[in-house]
């Protein structure tokens, strides 16, 4: 008997209570290797707080627009993951190695075109309407984190190359050491502790926070370089077919990479209109959207699972096992982000005191935005996780345009209306986003309920 007729003779809440136990299995480590990268965000702008709460403006400003491009570009990259990981399993070792040198060289292209954005950042923010001062500011943060962008995207592929041949813990451990590096870096550079240098504020944080990018990668290139089997996966003396190879990952990546753009191009989007509320509710506003990414990280491994899962059920044929597997993932990911939410109802203010040490003109706006966020964000990771489920199912068209009408045609303007037209400031962003993300959440749990009932062929 084959584990999935043994699965069919089980009880329903048996088979259910099974399955979560395989999802969160699978969530928990890609939780933590992804947690990595924004917890470094979050020290920078924890660090950033100790010197000043405007200069978390110019952080949060200034980081606006190069995120979505850099988390975009993360999304494309995805792609090199699914590929290695088939090739691997299909026993092509030597097909991993070359897939992850296309993965780079999109990588280092992509990175360093969309880090160009640097050098007429501050163009950008006044032409928006933003208030010099806070243009030059976060100009100069919008610059030097442009120049660390080719080389956490360097890192972002080689480690999907690494977890695609099933050594992932490579990764984890150089997040780890980057992650102790960044506090005493920030400490130094951007707070001034032990009178090294003279206290830098966010330009401080965000220089080191780059640098510290291209150590990652070159760390992670040296394991690579060096591993003894090297030749067998390709890593030397493969050959490249870099076009056919290319082909396959934008095909599998941009739909990703779409729903990423889509969803922080929102945020980013945001960013700015809080700009325009002024200092003081564009400093409450990064705070919020700091300790808000973090824990969507929860959501965002439990999306990864639930598409893992949702594979598995096609691949072998099992159309109940799609039902199970996505529905399941909606549902795990909805309750940790409620868990996530009841913290951020109950205490917004201590939170945000966390990063703004009692700036008062901040943080009393602080206190509504990140009770806003603990509202939004359970609906949120139930959509991440649909889309997820989506994703398994290999419908990415149709999660892009759950997305398109969640973020875009209705998130922003009734962001912008909450906030402007009503009078909800800061919070009223938030608020506004919330109602295009049940609008685009209704829409994404239709699709799936529509897609699990049917017959759903391998992509």
């Amino acid at each position: 008997m084959t584990a999935f007729s043994a699965d069919a003779a089980l009880p329903p809440r048996t088979r259910a209570l099974r399955e979560a136990g395989a999802m969160l299995r699978l969530a928990g480590p890609v939780i933590v290797a992804r947690a990595g990268l924004v917890v470094m965000l979050t020290v920078d702008t924890l660090m950033t707080g100790m010197v000043d709460a405007h200069e978390i403006a110019f952080l949060g400003l200034g980081l606006s627009p190069v995120m979505v491009f850099m988390l975009a570009t993360v999304g494309l990259l995805q792609g090199s993951l699914v590929l290695v990981a088939q090739a691997n399993g299909a026993g092509e070792h030597a097909r991993c190695g070359a897939i992850w040198r296309v993965a780079l060289l999109n990588a280092l292209v992509l990175s360093s075109v969309f880090g160009l954005i640097g050098f007429v950042a501050e163009d950008i923010f006044l032409a928006i309407g933003q208030d010099p001062g806070l243009a030059k500011g976060a100009a100069e943060v919008t610059f030097h984190f442009a120049w660390g962008m080719p080389g956490v995207m360097l890192y972002v592929a080689s480690g999907y190359f690494l977890e695609g041949i099933g050594r992932p813990r490579t990764g984890m451990v150089i997040m780890l050491a980057a992650n102790i590096v960044n506090v005493f870096a920030d400490g130094i550079f951007a707070v001034g502790w032990w009178g090294l240098v003279e206290p830098m504020g966010a330009v401080g944080a965000v220089i080191t926070t780059s640098a510290i990018r291209w150590g990652i990668f070159v760390a992670i290139l040296i394991v690579i370089l060096t591993m003894r089997d090297r030749a067998a996966y390709g890593v030397t003396g493969a050959a490249t077919p870099i076009r056919a190879i290319a082909g396959r990952l934008w095909k599998l990546g941009a739909p990703i990479a779409g729903t990423g753009f889509l969803e922080n191009g929102a945020y980013a989007t945001l960013a700015q209109l809080a700009g325009l509320l002024g200092a003081a509710s564009l400093a409450a506003h990064q705070v919020t959207i700091n300790v808000m990414t973090l824990a969507y990280m929860g959501a965002n491994g439990m999306a990864a699972a639930t598409s893992v899962r949702v594979g598995f059920s096609v691949g072998r044929g099992d159309q109940p096992g799609i039902a199970r597997s996505g529905w399941t993932g909606i549902a795990l990911g909805t309750v940790l982000m409620g868990l996530v939410a009841v913290l951020f109802v109950l205490a917004p203010t201590a939170i945000a005191d966390i990063f703004l040490h009692t700036s008062s003109d901040s943080l009393g706006i602080a206190g509504h935005t990140v009770m806003a966020a603990g509202v939004f964000i359970v609906f949120a990771g139930a959509m991440a996780t649909g889309m997820g489920a989506l994703r398994g199912a290999g419908d990415m068209i149709a999660a892009l345009g759950c997305y398109a009408l969640a973020y875009v045609a209705i998130g922003i303007p009734a962001a912008w209306a909450f906030a402007f037209r009503l009078g909800w400031g800061a919070p009223g962003l938030i608020y506004g986003l919330l109602a295009g993300v049940l609008a685009g959440l209704v829409l994404l749990l239709w699709r799936f309920r529509t897609i699990a009932r049917r017959v759903v062929a391998r992509a």
